[in-house]
Formats: structure tokens, sequence, C-alpha cells
């Protein structure tokens, strides 16, 4: 696996996505074409996406235009279409309507597991991104500097919005996928998550995590420098708060919330399963324990923490597409532009940043 890319982009939303475009092209034009593949094989033709789309790019624009701004620099950065770029970064409100309308099941959203641990002297938290394996080697590391705001650092697939990662008040977001039954039209998830990556304290964190209008929910886990965790269940209307450390998967443990969901999914119970096992057999301390407990192939589930999808077509399978840990505490963090297991973790320099 070749070296984590870095990209440092400065100015305003529409000059750091230019930035990020121009220099991530070659990774954003390879992740499109897989996604072409992806929409291909649903019936899905390329003068079809403005009206697919439009709905949530108004919802967007009305709540969150500078980040509509990031995504339009990005796609003239790269030389690519707008509506392809901005499809990626909704591509969760859209998937379960491309399979209802090509008559395939709607799948369990099987994506991403989150950590976090704290005690005398650290706070960490440990991400894997489990995603479509068609993304393996999209990823990159992008530090925004912006000329208003804070600043952040975040692993990325190229054509996505920073979801997770760390930012200068050292808080650091984990972001796993939910479905609720109010799922609908509103404000791309991915949006969200990049608006709640700049919290600068829990209260702020819970405020971004909860905006209104969006189109449905995520596990929002964010670990503070102060020494503290929360995880935070968001639907596209609701919302719980666990204010301790502690182990996410894909579906909700807040039982209002999860009265509301479809039944937790056998993939997403096993690594819940698996992650609190090995917190609580292990007590980890350090990112080197974390990063053991990412790369993780035990339990008893069909899933592995490290997962490694067998899924046809292949590209579809779920993998893991990169993994990270950030070290609140010492400001520091760690990605592997891979999966864990086989792939070593790159520390990143946040020097300007935290």
């Amino acid at each position: 696996m070749s070296p984590v890319r870095v990209v440092v982009a400065r100015g305003d939303p529409l000059e750091r996505g230019r930035t990020v475009g121009y220099e991530l092209a070659d990774l954003i034009r390879a992740s499109l074409e897989f996604y072409w593949r992806y929409l291909v094989r649903r019936g899905v033709r390329a003068g079809e996406l403005p009206g697919l789309l439009a709905p949530y790019l108004a919802a967007a624009e009305r709540e969150l235009p500078d980040l509509v701004e990031l995504v339009t620099g990005m796609a003239e950065g790269s030389g690519v279409s707008f509506w392809e770029l901005f499809c990626v970064n909704a591509f969760e409100e859209l998937e379960p309507v491309l399979e209802e309308r090509s008559g395939r099941p709607v799948a369990p959203r099987e994506r991403c597991s989150t950590v976090t641990i704290s005690g005398p002297g650290y706070t960490l938290l440990g991400h894997n991104e489990q995603w479509l394996a068609g993304e393996i080697g999209h990823m990159a590391v992008v530090v925004e500097l912006p000329d208003d705001g804070p600043a952040l650092v975040s692993p990325t697939l190229a054509c996505c919005l920073p979801a997770v990662g760390m930012n200068e008040y050292r808080v650091a977001q984990g972001i796993q996928s939910l479905t609720a039954d109010d799922d609908g039209v509103g404000v791309p998830r991915v949006l969200v998550s990049r608006h709640a990556l700049v919290a600068s304290s829990p209260a702020d964190a819970l405020r971004r995590a909860t905006l209104p209008g969006r189109a449905g929910g995520y596990g929002h886990s964010f670990a503070f420098a102060t020494g503290s965790a929360m995880n935070i269940e968001t639907s596209a209307t609701r919302y719980a708060v666990n204010g301790m450390p502690g182990s996410h998967t894909n579906h909700y443990t807040d039982p209002e919330l999860a009265d509301r969901a479809p039944p937790p999914s056998p993939g997403s119970l096993a690594r819940l399963a698996r992650l609190q096992a090995l917190v609580e057999e292990r007590s980890p301390a350090t990112p080197a324990a974390i990063g053991e407990i990412l790369a993780d192939h035990g339990g008893d589930g069909p899933q592995a923490i490290c997962e490694h999808g067998t899924e046809d077509p292949a590209d579809e399978a779920s993998a893991i597409v990169f993994s990270m840990i950030c070290d609140l505490d010492l400001g520091r963090m760690w990605v592997a532009p891979g999966s864990p297991c086989v792939t070593a973790y790159e520390e990143v320099d946040l020097a300007g940043v935290v």
C-alpha cells in the first residue's frame, strides 16, 4: 500500500474545495468510475442525477451552503461533474431509492465501527471505515485550514467531504451508518457529519449532529481532550445521547430509537459484541492497543471488526477502506490507508491544526 496522501487546503470553502479537487483529481476520477459501475447496474443514466438529487441539494443549500461550496470547488478543481460528486456525498440517501427502484432487496447498512476509551492520562478514539470495496485505494488525508473557522484533519475517500477526524479543539469524531423509519429527503448525512466534525465542545457537538432538516441519522462518536467521550445517535427527526466512552456499530442502542428502526443486522451485532468484549478483556490504554482491536478478525458472527467481505460483485463487498486512531490528550493521529490487519498505521502531521 502506498503512503498516505495528504492535501492541505486553505482559504474559503470554494478555494479549499478547488485545492482538494485538483490535488486528488486522479483518485476522484477513479472513484467515480466505480460509482458509475454501481449506478449502471441499477439502470441509472447520467441525465437522471439532477432529478434524483435536486431535493437533497436544495436542503443542503438551505442549511449548509458553505459545504455545498466545498463540493462545488472539488468538482471544479478535479474537472468532474458537480452532480456526480454530489451523488457520492448523498450516496446513503440515494442508495435505498435505487435498490427499491431496481427491485433489489434493501440490505442493512453495514458501515463503520468506532470505539472510544478514556482513563487517567489518555483519551482515545479508534475508527474503521467500512465501505464498498470498490473504493479501496481511493483515500487521502485532508487538512483544512479555513480563513474563518476551526482547522481540521480527516482521513476520507477522495470524492467525499471529511466526516471523521480531529479538529483544532482536539475534538475527534467517528461515524457509523444508521437507518430509521423517518429517513427521507433532507440534508445528506455526509454533510451533517462534516458540519459536526468542527465541534468545539460536547454541547456544540450535540447542536451540530442534530442539525434540523437532515435526511437521516448517524452514530456520532466523539472524544474530547478534556478526557470525556460521548455517542449521539440520530435519525432524521430524533436523537439520543450516551455520555460515556464505548463502542458503536450500525444499529441503535437507545431503546426508543431502536423501536423505530429495522432489527439490528447480525454483522453489526457481531462487531459491537466483539468490540465490547475486547475492550473489557484488554483494557486498552494506548494507540497501539486500539490498533490491535481494530485489526481483529475474531468473534462468532458473520462480520469481523476488520471486515473483508465476499459479496458479489466484488467491488460492492463490504471492506475496511481505512482505519484511524486519535489520541486526544497528545493531539496525535494515525491512519492506515487500508485494512489495519495488513496495512501499517502512519502518523499524520498535525502541525498547524492542534
